[in-house]
């Protein structure tokens, strides 16, 4: 038993400060506690810049990636059938980088790039046209012209576009919306990238009366030297939220009258536009390291 010597009291129980009036007990407490590590499996500082670990599955065999990844072969078979980029993980960059030597020793070939890269919010093209210096784009933030060959890379893909399912009885509706398809034009240096919606786009005059068709033709024309990815089709759709459409496009003010409309209707739009860009993002963030 120990006394307090602010207030004389006896505490009898070791502590480092009187139950009473708080004074600290000195030696009758006993020593101080250390301070303590913190454990090695505690959680990243979730503010820090993360990367992103990335498989090209094109370069590895699934034996390798079974050991590699820790999956079944059967796993690492159909990921090697379906091709492309696979995402491992995404951590900090000394947790990206120590792995990526591990799977390294393993005999698989990671890639380490930068989330924000990948994730950079694209600029939305509203109009253009197929002009003889190159083809020219005009966007909210202003205008500008990509020479033959002077973007890195082409990536395009279908945007699968639905209603949410409800609980709620409603009229039974038979039309499908109409598919979306999205076109991104990576340049060279880390800039995010020029997208395209040939649902809100302006091409002026179309010869084949379609705007998709337009645009295709504006890229083999154009930009027919320039590598494309067209594999997104191929992925199976995970859908969210689709967004509004830009101010300024072509179909901005029917987006507006869906909007006012939504609660009405009910049903929330999705698409797999959030999809498809993460997709474009990786593809373009490892073709800016390949191709040095």
């Amino acid at each position: 038993m120990a006394s307090c010597p602010a207030c004389g009291r006896a505490v009898a129980l070791a502590r480092a400060s009187c139950l009473y009036c708080g004074a600290p007990l000195g030696e009758a407490a006993g020593p101080p506690e250390p301070a303590r590590e913190p454990p090695a499996d505690a959680p990243a500082d979730e503010s820090a810049p993360r990367m992103l670990m990335l498989v090209d599955l094109a370069r590895d065999e699934p034996a390798t990636l079974t050991a590699a990844l820790g999956i079944s072969r059967y796993e690492a078979d159909l990921l090697v059938r379906r091709g492309g980029l696979h995402l491992v993980k995404a951590a900090p960059e000394a947790d990206a980088l120590a792995e990526a030597e591990t799977l390294r020793g393993l005999g698989a070939h990671p890639l380490v790039v930068p989330e924000a890269e990948v994730r950079a919010r694209p600029l939305a093209c509203l109009a253009g046209e197929l002009r003889t210096e190159g083809l020219w784009l005009r966007s909210a933030q202003g205008s500008l012209t990509l020479a033959p060959g002077a973007p890195l890379l082409i990536v395009s893909g279908p945007i699968a576009r639905e209603r949410q399912a409800t609980d709620a009885p409603r009229k039974i509706v038979t039309a499908r919306l109409e598919e979306g398809f999205r076109i991104h034009l990576h340049r060279r240096e880390p800039a995010p990238p020029l997208e395209i919606d040939s649902l809100n786009f302006e091409v002026g005059f179309a010869a084949s009366g379609s705007v998709r068709l337009e645009l295709e033709a504006w890229l083999a024309r154009a930009l027919s030297g320039v590598p494309r990815d067209t594999g997104f089709a191929r992925l199976p759709p995970v859908l969210g939220p689709a967004e509004p459409e830009p101010k300024g496009g072509a179909l901005a003010a029917a987006g507006s009258l869906r909007a006012s409309s939504r609660e009405a209707e009910g049903p929330l739009l999705l698409d797999n536009l959030a999809q498809f860009r993460f997709y474009s993002g990786c593809l373009a963030a490892v073709a800016r390291r390949v191709s040095h």
